[in-house]
C-alpha cells in the first residue's frame, strides 16, 4: 500500500488554488508541492494552458494551471513515489506533451522511455534499449511522426514512432560513432529541439559546450559554429523559428542564439540570469514565455533545497 509521498492527495485535488496575478512582462514563479521534488522536465499543453513536470527522484507527475497557479498530482506512472532510494538517481527527466492526452518521458538512469496517459496518470507503454550498458535517457522532443530521445552516456539517438502504444525493445536510430559528434567521458547529449516539420533536430553536448544539427532525412550530423561563445552546461533547448533558447544549468543562465538558415552557425543575441532560477533544467514555450523547471539537482545529495520547488515563467521580451 503506497502511503508516504502521496498520502492524502487525490489525483484530482487542487493543491494551490489562490489566483496569481502578474504583469505580462514579469518573471513569474509557480510553487510546486513537495511531491514534485527536483523537477527536471517540463512540458506544456497550450490548448489546456497547463504545464506538466516530473520529479527526477520518483517520476511523480504534477500539472500546473498557468493562469491560476493551481497544481494537482496526476499520477505515479513509474510507481516510485514510495521508493526509498539510498543514493538519489534520476529516473525521470525530460518530458513532452503530444496534444493527444499523453506525455513522453525520458527515464534517466533507468535507460528506458515511457508513454503516460495524462487523464489516468498511468503508464501506457515503456520502451527499452537492448544494450549491455545502462544509458541515461535525458530529454525528448516530438516531431509530427516520432519522439526522439537523447542518451547522455551512450553515443546513440533513440526514436519511437508516435503511433507506438505498447511495450517495445528499440534499436538505436542513430549512432554517433564516426560523426562530428564525439562522445567524451563527461556529460554528453542533453537537450534536444526540433523544427515544426521534424526535418531538423538541434542537440547540445553538455560538458563540451557544443551544438549540433541532425538532418532526420539523411541522418547527417554537423556542428553548429557559435564561435567562442560559452554554452557549456547546456541543458534544455527551445527552438522558436530561428531563435534557439539554451538553458545553462550550472550558470543559472538562458542564452538566446539566432541560427543561420542552414543551421551551420549561431550568434548569441542575449544572455539573461533571472534571480528566480535555481539550477534550471529544461524549458518549454508558452504564450510568449519560457516555462523553466528549477531542478535544484545540485542540492539533492545534501538534501537542503530551497522550498517550495518551482517552475519559472520568463517573458520572451526579456531577450529584446
Amino acid at each position: 500500500m503506497r502511503h508516504s509521498l502521496l498520502a492524502g492527495l487525490s489525483f484530482t485535488a487542487i493543491l494551490a488554488a489562490a489566483p496569481l496575478t502578474w504583469a505580462q512582462d514579469a518573471v513569474r514563479t509557480y510553487p510546486l508541492p513537495n511531491t514534485a521534488a527536483y523537477p527536471e522536465g517540463v512540458a506544456v499543453d497550450s490548448a489546456l494552458n497547463t504545464a506538466y513536470t516530473g520529479s527526477a527522484n520518483t517520476g511523480v507527475i504534477t500539472a500546473v494551471d498557468l493562469t491560476s497557479g493551481a497544481t494537482r498530482v496526476i499520477g505515479d506512472p513509474l510507481e516510485m513515489a514510495d521508493a526509498v532510494i539510498e543514493t538519489p538517481r534520476s529516473i525521470s527527466l525530460g518530458l513532452k506533451a503530444d496534444g493527444r492526452g499523453r506525455l513522453w518521458v525520458a527515464g534517466g538512469r533507468t535507460g528506458t522511455m515511457h508513454l503516460v496517459d495524462i487523464a489516468s496518470g498511468r503508464r501506457l507503454a515503456h520502451f527499452t534499449a537492448p544494450l549491455d550498458t545502462i544509458g541515461m535517457m535525458n530529454d525528448v522532443v516530438l516531431t509530427p511522426d516520432a519522439a526522439y530521445f537523447t542518451d547522455t552516456l551512450r553515443p546513440y539517438l533513440w526514436r519511437v514512432p508516435l503511433d507506438a502504444n505498447s511495450d517495445a525493445v528499440l534499436e538505436p536510430w542513430l549512432s554517433f560513432d564516426g560523426t562530428a559528434l564525439e562522445y567524451g567521458p563527461e556529460s554528453n547529449l542533453n537537450g534536444i529541439a526540433a523544427t515544426p516539420d521534424g526535418r531538423h533536430l538541434i542537440v547540445v553536448q553538455m560538458a563540451a559546450g557544443k551544438l549540433f544539427h541532425i538532418d532526420t532525412t539523411t541522418r547527417e550530423v554537423t556542428r553548429i559554429d557559435v564561435g567562442d561563445e560559452a554554452i557549456d552546461s547546456g541543458d534544455g533547448l527551445v527552438l522558436d523559428g530561428r531563435r534557439l533558447y539554451l538553458v545553462r544549468q550550472r550558470e543559472g543562465e538562458i542564452v538566446a542564439l539566432d541560427l543561420s538558415e542552414d543551421f551551420s552557425s549561431g550568434t548569441v543575441a542575449k544572455r539573461i540570469k533571472p534571480a528566480e532560477l535555481a539550477w534550471p533544467a529544461t524549458a518549454a514555450l508558452h504564450d510568449g514565455h519560457l516555462i523553466v523547471a528549477n531542478s535544484q539537482l545540485n542540492k539533492r545529495d545534501s538534501g537542503d533545497p530551497a522550498l517550495p520547488f518551482s517552475l519559472v515563467s520568463i517573458p520572451l521580451s526579456a531577450f529584446d
